[in-house]
């Protein structure tokens, strides 16, 4: 496995050479706490694809970051993982600024956005997979999922799991914090998480999640990836550590 770059303590950071976390922070609900607004770029001999678009208040450092690390090589794909403004608030951007480029994922509803880029949406779903050359990137059907259109993801190669919402915290921010894996920090604080949580996903409030924990294990099982990358947390390389607290942060214990 390729080692991780050095962090620096601000995004960006490239988790392999041919997978970029870029993004920022931004203040969170709880007092004195900072929420992760990530995305990340995975670069194959044959394309490149954005996985989320990047919150629009990041706009000129995602833009920035994507153009040099891609150093010439355009995006061939833009994967909003659900149609929510961190997620998706910069499609349009992107698909201006690559007019070759396509996106992909659950695109059921992105007609009524964005009608007049209709025609550059591709719809996928559960086990589709998007060739890039030397590395495949398979969909998967979310099981902690934020809205009814999410999609998770897996590259083959760097064995990373995009989960979108998923394992998901605040974190207290101090400067040099933002670019660490969940191995470089302490374990987030599950009040925290379990209150993330609740206004993120909105049903582990309501819901027994013990079978969706259970589910979780089973697909990180099959999967073992190096690395659990999500929109809104430390990207984590230590999931068999961090699962317990995952799963308290979902109230399934």
């Amino acid at each position: 496995m390729d080692r991780p770059a050095t962090m620096t303590g601000l995004l960006p950071r490239r988790i392999t050479p041919d997978l970029l976390w870029t993004g920022g922070c931004m203040a969170a609900s709880v007092t004195g706490m900072l929420a992760h607004y990530s995305c990340f770029v995975l670069r194959g001999s044959t394309g490149a694809v954005l996985i989320d678009t990047g919150h629009p208040s990041h706009r000129a450092q995602v833009t920035r970051d994507v153009a040099d690390f891609l150093a010439g090589q355009p995006l061939t794909h833009i994967f909003p993982t659900h149609a929510e403004l961190p997620h998706a608030g910069l499609l349009d951007h992107w698909l201006d600024l690559f007019p070759a480029a396509v996106a992909i994922g659950d695109m059921r509803d992105w007609h009524l956005y964005l009608p007049h880029l209709a025609p550059r949406f591709r719809q996928v779903a559960d086990g589709d997979t998007l060739d890039l050359g030397n590395r495949r990137l398979r969909f998967i059907a979310p099981i902690w999922r934020d809205l009814p259109d999410t999609l998770w993801a897996f590259d083959d190669a760097s064995r990373t799991l995009f989960l979108s919402d998923a394992c998901a915290c605040f974190h207290p921010h101090s400067p040099g914090q933002s670019d660490r894996f969940t191995s470089e920090v302490a374990p987030p604080d599950i009040a925290i998480m379990q209150d993330f949580n609740d206004k993120a996903l909105h049903w582990p409030r309501y819901t027994d999640c013990t079978d969706s924990a259970a589910a979780m294990d089973a697909l990180l099982e099959a999967l073992n990836p190096a690395y659990l990358a999500g929109a809104h947390g430390a990207v984590v390389d230590d999931w068999r550590r961090m699962m317990p607290h995952f799963k308290a942060g979902m109230g399934a214990c």
